[in-house]
């Protein structure tokens, strides 16, 4: 254990790891490609799950979108792992404003769209993360800031991403990536002091 940073976890595969693996699986390797889908989607789902939180989206849908866009289209990625990561995170990003779009478009009755909002998986990401109401209320908290400050957040907080690949998932300078999470976080610490008064 000594050599690690308290709070951040060892990467499980080297860079040259996933280089290897990016290459592996641009060529159609399966177990390359499996290789990167576990390093990379316990935060995606996070991430997923924590913009559609409260909504009628399926972010298991959104999910398996996003992977399938993947598979297809890994042949023309070019890039390292950090590369990969922000194609991947704007691809479900895409798939989120696309699903609600189109959620948005269509008229559902109103039973419907009550149990819509209730989000059922057996999924262990998913019980973790209803489990805590504390993260529940925070993610509420999120999802109440402007758009641009919310989306920031749960890319740097949730995915644990750095200001450079959240800036190249939203096409932002890393300097509007620092200032919206500065006031974001500003907002955010503010609101839920604001619930234990």
């Amino acid at each position: 254990m000594s050599g690690t940073k308290k709070g951040k976890a060892e990467p499980a595969i080297s860079e040259q790891g996933l280089a290897d693996a990016i290459a592996a699986a641009r060529n159609g390797d399966e177990m390359a490609f499996e290789l990167l889908w576990r390093e990379t989607n316990p935060r995606l789902s996070k991430f997923v799950q924590s913009r559609t939180f409260n909504s009628a989206l399926d972010f298991e849908e959104i999910l398996s979108e996003t992977w399938l866009n993947v598979a297809r289209d890994i042949r023309k990625f070019k890039g390292e792992y950090s590369a990969f990561t922000a194609w991947v995170y704007s691809i479900a990003r895409n798939r989120i404003i696309d699903s609600a779009r189109k959620r948005d478009r269509t008229i559902q009755p109103e039973e419907e769209l009550e149990s819509a909002s209730e989000v059922k998986s057996n999924q262990d990401v998913v019980a973790d993360f209803e489990a805590s109401e504390n993260v529940q209320r925070i993610i509420a908290k999120i999802n109440e800031l402007p758009a641009a400050q919310a989306e920031v957040l749960m890319l740097r907080v949730v995915s644990d991403l750095s200001v450079e690949a959240v800036a190249k998932i939203l096409k932002k300078n890393a300097n509007s990536v620092r200032v919206l999470a500065h006031r974001g976080l500003a907002t955010l610490k503010e609101s839920l002091a604001g619930d234990h008064e």
